[in-house]
Parts: C-alpha cells; sequence; structure tokens
C-alpha cells in the first residue's frame, strides 16, 4: 500500500538492495530470485553495508545451492547448457565417485562431480555435484568460481587422500584431459 514497485510478484530491488522508496530495503523471499537462507543472509549484510555507508552490491555469480535429498544434489554457476546460452565454449569433466576411494571405503559411491570450463580459456565456469556430502563439497566450486579460478588451478591444487573433494580435482583434470585416475570422457 506504500507504493513500493513489484516485479513479478516480488519486491523490485537494485543491487545494493534498495527499493523505488528511499530508505526501504528488500532482502529475501520477498525480493525474488534464488530462494535460500544463505542468499537472504548475504542481502542483509549487502544492505546492512549500504545503510552504513559501505560501497557495497550484490554478486550472485557464485551462488551455491543444494537440494538436500538422498543423494545430495548441489550447484554453483553455469550448467554447459547455460554457458553455450551465453557464448562460451563450454568443455566438461566428469569424474564418478565410485572411483574415489573415500566414496568406496565410505559406502557412498553413487555420484559424480562435473566441472563445467569455458576451453578458451581455461576458466571454471559451473560444478554440480550429486552424491554424499554434496551439501559440503560445494563450498569449493563457490570459492573456485568467485576467485576466478581455472582448470588448472583446480588440477594442480593438492587434496588429501582419501577424501571427497579429490572428486573436484580429478574432474577438473578430466576437462583439462589430463585425468588418469579415470578414462578421460
Amino acid at each position: 500500500n506504500i507504493g513500493l514497485e513489484l516485479e513479478r510478484g516480488f519486491i523490485k530491488v537494485n543491487k545494493k538492495l534498495q527499493t523505488n522508496i528511499a530508505n526501504i530495503y528488500a532482502i529475501g523471499d520477498v525480493a525474488g530470485g534464488f530462494m535460500l537462507a544463505h542468499k537472504a543472509s548475504k542481502e542483509a549484510i549487502v544492505a546492512a553495508e549500504v545503510i552504513a555507508g559501505h560501497k557495497s552490491e550484490l554478486d550472485f555469480y557464485a551462488m551455491p545451492a543444494v537440494v538436500f535429498t538422498d543423494p545430495e544434489i548441489a550447484t554453483v554457476g553455469m550448467t554447459e547448457k547455460e554457458a553455450i546460452e551465453k557464448g562460451f565454449n563450454p568443455k566438461v569433466g566428469k569424474f564418478p565417485f565410485a572411483a574415489l576411494g573415500k566414496a568406496l571405503a565410505s559406502g557412498e559411491s553413487d555420484g559424480f562431480v562435473k566441472v563445467v570450463i569455458n576451453q578458451d580459456t581455461g576458466d571454471v565456469l559451473g560444478i554440480h555435484i550429486v552424491g554424499h556430502d554434496a551439501s559440503s563439497l560445494i563450498s569449493e566450486g563457490a570459492l573456485a568460481i568467485e576467485m576466478g579460478a581455472t582448470a588448472e588451478d583446480l588440477a594442480l591444487t593438492i587434496h588429501p587422500h582419501p577424501t571427497l573433494p579429490e572428486s573436484i580435482m580429478e574432474a577438473a583434470e578430466a576437462a583439462l584431459g589430463k585425468a588418469i585416475h579415470i578414462v578421460s570422457q
């Protein structure tokens, strides 16, 4: 009733979480976009920083999302299809949990990690995980995308063995055609 501008039923905000009315900010589900608690928390921080006079704004380029099913599903960044639609030349590397020592030892060998890279630059565009503890593993993918990591950065990062995060390194190696623990796809 106060004249807030709506867009598809949500309160319209800019990258600073400002609405069309001075001194009114909106965060979380009412502002649309991803319906995730961690997204709303980040929005709250940005809005508070803006209100305090800091030069802060949203950047959801590396927003992880998780589906808490069995097995878990986690994703961050672009899918191969999205990368193509945005004009990238994507290449995918995939590593199955069935080839991962820790997954086998824990009896959780269903699943895989998929790394989507820009074939022209090697930049990591997306990481997608289906399997045990995907909700924890996806944070490494979010960090990689946020920092502008390349597949080579992931492949050269030494991961302890046997662990589940090795699957991210292995998928990056597969994307580069350098996989040694599985046949490259």
